[in-house]
Parts: structure tokens; sequence; C-alpha cells
């Protein structure tokens, strides 16, 4: 589990409503993250204009690669019409929980040297495993606590072992 404390009250964007879907208030969501952010009971924020607005999803299915959503109590087409075009929301309030996004641009330090740079993160059926640009080169370090010993604001504290770097 990825732990540790970043900034707190920042929107990220997770989705957007690229069409509607039927007659009863469903929305095509494509989907910009891995995470189950779209479940039923989860709460996002659905930016129009300059407003985020919360939205509670009440149902949630997948169909041709997009993700289709009804909010709010509202089982009308006529009543997400102007929701199309917006973007969806999360909102990293849990000082607790490192997300992916948080990690992304994060410099890798060892022995308190910048040895490199998180460029993505891969789901592997073992784990997680951080891709990093290290001196021209991708290196991958299993996101474990036996290789990361801290994650804060500077980086990402590493304690390699020979040939991982």
């Amino acid at each position: 589990m990825l732990m540790g404390y970043f900034m707190k009250d920042e929107y990220y964007l997770v989705g957007s409503i690229v069409n509607t879907h039927g007659i009863k208030g469903e929305v095509k969501v494509k989907s910009e993250t891995n995470l189950d952010r779209f479940e039923k009971g989860n709460t996002l924020y659905l930016k129009k204009g300059n407003k985020y607005i919360t939205i509670t999803i009440d149902s949630h299915r997948c169909h041709k690669g997009m993700e289709l959503i009804t909010f709010n109590g509202i089982n009308d087409i006529n009543d997400v019409l102007e929701y199309k075009g917006c973007n969806l929301y999360v909102k990293h309030e849990d000082e607790d929980v490192i997300y992916y996004e948080d990690l992304i641009g994060k410099s890798i330090i060892v022995d308190g040297k910048i040895k490199g740079i998180v460029v993505d993160i891969r789901e592997v059926p073992q784990g997680i495993i951080l891709e990093c640009k290290c001196n021209d080169k991708i290196k991958f370090i299993p996101y474990v606590d036996a290789f990361i010993k801290e994650v804060n604001e500077e980086g990402i504290i590493v304690t390699p072992i020979e040939g991982l770097l």
C-alpha cells in the first residue's frame, strides 16, 4: 500500500464526461486512472466552469472501454446534458495516502543524492513497480519496504541492492 504524506486539498483529474448514454441520466466517462474511482458510493468533483460540484456515484458499469455512471439521483438525460465535456476529479484530503499521481515526477534519492526520477507506475501481479529514469537509462524499483524507506516532499528515499540502480 502506498503510504506517506503529501499535498492536501488538491484536485486530481480522473476522467472526462464525453457524452450521455440512454435517456435515464447515465453519462459516458473516459477514465484517466487505473484505480476504481467510479464505484457506487464514491465521491468525485465535477468541474463546471470555475466551480467544483460534489457528486456521489449512484451506479457504475463498463461499456466498450468507457465508464458509464449515474450520480446525485439524476435519472433524466435532460438533467445531465449540461455536464457533457466536464472533467471529474478526486480531492486528496487524506494525509496518510500517496496516490500514483503524487509519485510521478518524484526524485529517487540514495544516500542523500538524487539518482533519478519516477516517470511511470506499473501494476504487476506481484505489486507496484516504479519506472525510473536514472542516467538516461530506465530502471525498475519494486515499491516494497525492502527498497522504499520513505516518501516525502523531497522525493523517494531508496535503499538499493547491488544492480538495482
